[in-house]
Order: C-alpha cells, then structure tokens, then sequence
C-alpha cells in the first residue's frame, strides 16, 4: 500500500489540464522590475542605482540579515530606477526597474546544456555558492536553502525529502521539471544530500504522475550505475492526498515521524526541499547559475488546450506581460490566482512582477469563486476530520470571532498550514480559512512579543 500522512486531508479534483505542456521559453520584455521581497525573511538591499548598467546574473541586491537572500539581474540593461512599486497583493515593495537592452550574461556563469555529473567535495563552498546565486524554496515558502541545509548545532539530518507531490490543483510546472530536467533534479539532491552528511534521499511523487515516477526512477538509476555519489537516493510513490506537499505531511508520509507544535523539520531529522529547489541547486553549484528564472503554469477551465502553458520566466517580468503573450485573459475568468486554489493568492496588481517562487497564473471563473451563504455550524466534525494539523477549525473560529487569544494559542492556531482543508469540507460555507488565519497572525504576534520581551 502506498504511503500518505496519517491526520486528516482532502481529495480535490486535480485539474491538471496543463500537464502535456512542455515548457517554453518566454521571451525577454521591454523592462522588468525586480523585487527586493522575494524571499523568507528580511528584503535584500539594492547596490544599484539608476543609471547603472547590468548583466544577466548580476547581483543587483545583497542579503539584509540571517534570513535574507541575495538578488540577481534577470536580464542585461539600464537600471532605470530603485523604489516602491506594488507587489501581487497591492503592497508597494522595493523593487529595481531595468530596461532590457541585448543578452549579455556576466562572467563565470556556464549557459549550456552540458550536464555535470562529478560532484563537488568542499561542501562549504557548495554552500556558499547556493548561498551566493540566491537559491530559495521554491515549494512556496521561498526560505533560503543555504539556510536550511546548515542544521544548527545539536541537529542532524536522518532524511533529505525531495518534494514532488504537487498536490495542488491545475499547477504542473514541478510536474514538467521532473520530465523534463530530472538528472539535473537528481544531482541537486546528491549535492545536498553530500552537504547534509550523507543521509539517505527520498523523492516523493504522488501516484497520479506515473510518469514522472518513472522517468525520475530511470534517472535515478542511471546516474547510479554511471557516476559515483548517487548511492542513497530513491523515489517514494505516495497516495494521492492533498495537502501531501506540506512540509510536516510529506515527512509524516516518507518517514513517519511527526513534527511537534511550533517545531522543526531538523527536529525530526528532515530536511525538505522542492524539486524546482533542486534543480536550482545544481545549476547554481555546478554551472554557477543564479536563481533568476523558475517555471509557472498559465491555466484555467476558461481556457482552451492551446491557451494551456507552462512557461520558463525570468524574474521581474510583468504578469500582463505573460497574460497577454499567452493570449490574454479570458472574457469569463472573474479572478486571478498566483498558485493554486487551495493555498495561492488572488493577485491584485496584474502589473506586478514575477518572482522566484512565482508558480502560476490560474484563471478562475465567477462560478468557480462563489460561496454558498454562511449558516451556523451544524458541529458535524467534517472540518477537524479535514485538517491535517489535527486542530478544530470549528472551535479555533469560534474563540477568534470573540478575541479570545489565550484560547486560540492553548489550542495551537498558530500551527495552521493555511491549507483551506477545512474550508473545502464545511458544509454550512463558514470562511474558516479566513477567520483562522486572521486570527494565527495575531496569536503569532503575542508569541514573538513575549519571546523579544
């Protein structure tokens, strides 16, 4: 039988419309505007100014603090200006304005498609360099890799835990990257699976994508008999169950270890990352690649199969800009998602920019946007069924709607993953997800406040 997490989770529809798409190349625009906020933790600082000229790969900003990043042109020109501009949710964020002039890369960055095999044996400068051509997760939380392969002392790593799941609907841009990019993903997990002591490997790969389970596994396999450091690593089938790409679910199903509250993967001995992460892991170590582009899905009921897309973007890239190269946006599409349904976000700003973690643009009808009218809860229990945190949404709702915060933090609200599990399953159309996540937030910001104190 197939592994999955053990608590709760949701079966939606997978709509993966797009998933014989193959990736394509978006070609430059005019300009881009390239954000400072596009990684956990602290923006980067800019060390350009208007008037500077620029090459591709660049670095154009430098991390702010422990938990920042490093940001790199995506295209080479004129930085036209440094200053606030909306971001996807309409809040003005730094961001460099470039104007595109040619393709010209900077130095020491190897572009072809030779593929690099032998693995570097100074982790430490394989940290460094990750760390210094920006790499970030790309699975959503964007936090820095070099970050998160550096377990703190005390803290070892049992189980690098490459994510595959794609559990979200309509998204298959990680889906594309396994067919199409899998050695590459295979030698960013050696590399960090070296980094990290040597510890096994796992890809977990639902079992809706047969495919890239075996064109993963033939990769894996190969890369095993031909070159050395690929002992250890293997790829996980797992049943098919959303919200199988959270973290603590996905260490749940490969390992069986729970993550306590408020805990750590590195507690358990996990260490996750995405497989887009992966790939970008070995460009950035063996062809000294900044991260400056990702792939993203262009999707959507309202769109025919030829309107369907997963395009590689460069970072900075105007969301009209895409919309309208593939095709523009459909005359029924009533709103806009950047991710999927469950987790992602309605953009705001359709001039807003690409950045690393970008993963789709998901057009979806008014039909598919209307709630039913909220009615009192009928305790039917669906929701704590749903959620894969073990938690009470029908209580957590309750106890925010009347400030009670003590409450809310003896009942662990501030361990929701945001997931919309209980949303998808509550039959009286209470926005739980809303409520609750309001009310995390502030529960989170007793906490620190207490912690600083």
């Amino acid at each position: 039988m197939m592994k999955t997490f053990s608590i709760g989770g949701i079966h939606p529809s997978d709509k993966k419309i797009s998933k014989d798409c193959n990736i394509e190349i978006l070609p430059v625009p005019a300009k881009v505007y390239i954000s400072m906020a596009q990684h956990l933790g602290a923006p980067a600082t800019p060390i350009v100014k208007a008037g500077d000229s620029v090459k591709v790969g660049q670095v154009i900003a430098e991390p702010a603090g422990f938990i920042s990043a490093y940001v790199h042109s995506s295209v080479s020109g004129t930085v036209k200006s440094v200053g606030p501009r909306k971001d996807l949710a309409g809040n003005f964020v730094t961001h460099v304005e470039i104007e595109t002039e040619g393709d010209d890369w900077a130095e020491g960055i190897d572009c072809s498609d030779t593929l690099i095999t032998e693995i570097p044996e100074d982790n430490k400068a394989i940290l460094e360099k990750i760390k210094l051509n920006g790499v970030v997760g790309l699975g959503g939380a964007t936090f820095p890799a070099h970050v998160k392969l550096s377990p703190p002392p005390g803290k070892k790593a049992d189980c690098l835990i490459l994510n595959g799941a794609e559990c979200e609907p309509y998204l298959t841009s990680d889906y594309r990257i396994m067919l199409e990019r899998s050695k590459e993903i295979v030698i960013g997990a050696a590399i960090m699976k070296q980094v990290l002591g040597g510890c096994p490997a796992v890809i977990g790969i639902e079992e809706n994508k047969p495919e890239a389970i075996r064109v993963m596994s033939d990769a894996v396999a190969e890369l095993q008999k031909t070159a050395r450091g690929y002992d250890g690593i293997s790829v996980m089938p797992l049943k098919k169950k959303y919200p199988q790409g959270g973290e603590k679910q996905l260490i749940d199903a490969v390992m069986k270890r729970q993550v306590k509250s408020m805990g750590l993967p590195i507690d358990v001995g996990a260490v996750v990352q995405n497989v887009a992460t992966s790939l970008a892991v070995y460009e950035a170590v063996q062809k000294n690649m900044p991260l400056i582009s990702n792939v993203l899905t262009v999707t959507g009921d309202c769109l025919p199969m030829d309107r369907q897309h997963n395009y590689k973007f460069r970072i900075g890239m105007p969301l009209s800009y895409i919309a309208e190269y593939a095709g523009g946006i459909p005359e029924d599409a009533a709103k806009i998602i950047s991710g999927g349904p469950m987790m992602g976000k309605a953009i705001a700003e359709l001039d807003a920019s690409t950045v690393k973690g970008s993963s789709s643009l998901l057009y979806l009808t008014a039909a598919q946007t209307m709630r039913g009218t909220e009615s009192a809860c009928i305790r039917c229990g669906k929701c704590a069924e749903a959620c894969p945190m073990g938690l009470e949404p029908f209580l957590l709702q309750k106890y925010a709607r009347n400030g009670m915060m003590d409450e809310l933090e003896e009942n662990a609200v501030q361990d929701c993953i945001e997931c919309g599990c209980c949303l998808y399953s509550c039959p009286a159309y209470i926005p739980l997800l809303d409520i609750i996540r309001i009310a995390k937030g502030d529960v989170i910001r007793i906490i620190r406040g207490r912690v600083q104190k």
